[in-house]
């Protein structure tokens, strides 16, 4: 439901229990403290109607590097961030601004969402999760039964194929929103089995988890692209790539209650594709630094949301800041050599990965 309000001091607009403040012009020292003055008098809306968050739309906002009166307005929002408890954001950006604010709000509670649709992803999960549909099928009926009420009870609404046929029988009827498959993630084929392999060397509580990463990873994808993303397989190995193509390496360590490193491999083709998708505006297929940070971004992302769901498990767990690589011998040089659960991924069709070890 969109509502318009208007109070003695601006205007607004209040959605998924979210207000959008929008901005438009340049940033300019007598402007900026009167906006940054209209933002304070909505506290009390805030507290009156509950809102999980504050947006500052910019689709019109056009900044320029090294601005010292864009890095004052951020400096003033801070400050008022830290006296009213709501999340603080920006929304509807272009590519130049993003990149401003990458750097201006790094070492604040400031968040970045490409638009409305981004912030309600994190900012209310649970109600942008209850229309999307989730395909399930495992052979082992048991395992099945837990994962469909694991997922039930994140707010998603389940199917349950009978067989493997019937999984694809129904994937030519409708189009769901994710596939689960064979989720078993600690079996393995015996026949594959080797005496001087090692063996998993995850925790059985971050085991039991594994779906979480994979979930937010294709909802971050679906809602900062808008392409289609979904898991095709998984497996239990070491870490190893046999590709010619460009990669792109998003390495995250983390640590608390569950332990180990996410990492997200990103053919480059497909890199600038997302990037592209995510920022709205073009990107160069060699603007190496771009495609990093943006590929960084949405580790960052997926392990931001990952754990906010852990965290309402009562789990807690701390994320390094991510680190990018164009180099595959510099990214196995923080990944090490036990063994971990490789998944493929994709998106629009194509190819990614994702690797997660101890």
């Amino acid at each position: 439901m969109l509502s318009i309000f208007s109070t003695k001091h601006t205007m607004y607009r209040s959605q998924y229990g979210l207000f959008i403040v929008e901005h438009n012009g340049l940033f300019q020292e007598s402007r900026t403290h009167l906006f940054i003055n209209s933002l304070a008098a909505l506290q009390e809306n805030l507290k009156e109607q509950k809102a999980k968050g504050l947006l500052i739309s910019m689709p019109q906002v056009k900044t320029k590097p090294g601005s010292k009166e864009f890095a004052h307005f951020i400096a003033l929002l801070e400050k008022l961030d830290r006296k009213i408890p709501v999340v603080f954001g920006f929304i509807d950006y272009d590519t130049q601004t993003y990149r401003q604010l990458r750097q201006l709000t790094a070492e604040t509670s400031i968040k970045l969402f490409k638009n409305l649709h981004a912030a309600r992803l994190f900012l209310d999960p649970k109600a942008y999760k209850s229309g999307m549909e989730v395909l399930l099928f495992d052979e082992d009926e048991a395992n099945a039964r837990k994962l469909a009420a694991e997922l039930g009870r994140f707010g998603y609404s389940v199917i349950m194929a009978k067989s493997a046929e019937h999984f694809h029988d129904l994937i030519d009827q409708h189009k769901y929103n994710m596939f689960v498959t064979q989720s078993s993630l600690n079996r393995q084929n015996g026949a594959n089995n080797s005496t001087t392999s090692k063996p998993l060397q995850l925790s059985k509580q971050l085991i039991m988890n594994l779906p979480v990463f994979v979930d937010t990873a294709v909802e971050t994808l679906v809602s900062f692209t808008g392409l289609e993303a979904q898991k095709s397989s998984h497996s239990i190995k070491h870490f190893e790539l046999k590709s010619e193509q460009e990669m792109l390496y998003a390495l995250m360590r983390f640590k608390g209650d569950i332990e180990g490193v996410f990492v997200l491999i990103f053919p480059l083709e497909l890199a600038h594709i997302a990037i592209k998708a995510m920022l709205g505006e073009e990107v160069g297929e060699k603007d190496y630094d771009m495609l990093k940070d943006g590929v960084g971004e949405l580790c960052n992302i997926i392990t931001g949301g990952s754990k906010t769901i852990l965290s309402n498990q009562s789990i807690k767990v701390t994320f390094e800041l991510p680190r990018t690589y164009t180099s595959l011998k510099s990214a196995l040089g923080d990944i090490g050599e036990n063994s971990g659960v490789w998944i493929d991924m994709q998106l629009a069709s194509k190819p990614f990965y994702m690797f997660i070890t101890r």
